[in-house]
């Protein structure tokens, strides 16, 4: 059930952008802000300010290092409990923890897909986005800056 639940809570998270990086770009032109979590994974739309372009490739590596970061928090936790002794009481708040970070990323999964784009047009490639070339191809300057909470 972990290895279910783990990538789950750790998606949750990656679309959260609890802790993640804004990448502002700056120049002649219009563009928009990329979100990463530490990749590029996600792009605001210049059209609606509800409106977000994925990258498919930029979400599944996100996912899988917040996961592997998750499934260690979750061990070291382990070890702690049963180094202390495990009594009922901290068992209990180990699962509503749990429970939680489930319902918030369930929660985060629903809201995003709710502002999903058109990423699958014609023309448009969402595998993976290259910030370093679009920002290059425009004559644009990208700095990223860590933040919580970065939407």
């Amino acid at each position: 059930m972990k290895y279910i639940v783990i990538p789950y809570i750790a998606f949750g998270f990656v679309l959260s952008l609890t802790l993640g990086v804004e990448y502002i770009c700056v120049g002649q032109e219009m563009f928009p802000d990329y979100y990463g979590s530490p990749l590029v994974f996600k792009q605001k739309s210049l059209g609606s300010s509800m409106e977000y372009f994925y990258s498919i490739s930029g979400l599944v590596l996100n996912t899988i290092i917040w996961s592997v970061l998750i499934f260690l928090l979750r061990y070291t936790i382990h070890k702690l409990i049963n180094k202390i002794g495990a009594n009922k009481s901290i068992n209990n708040i180990y699962k509503v923890i749990v429970v939680l970070l489930i319902g918030f990323s369930s929660l985060n999964i629903l809201v995003d897909s709710a502002m999903l784009g058109s990423g699958f047009e014609e023309g448009r490639n969402f595998w993976y986005m290259d910030l370093d070339k679009e920002a290059e191809n425009w004559g644009m300057k990208c700095d990223g800056e860590w933040k919580m909470f970065a939407k």
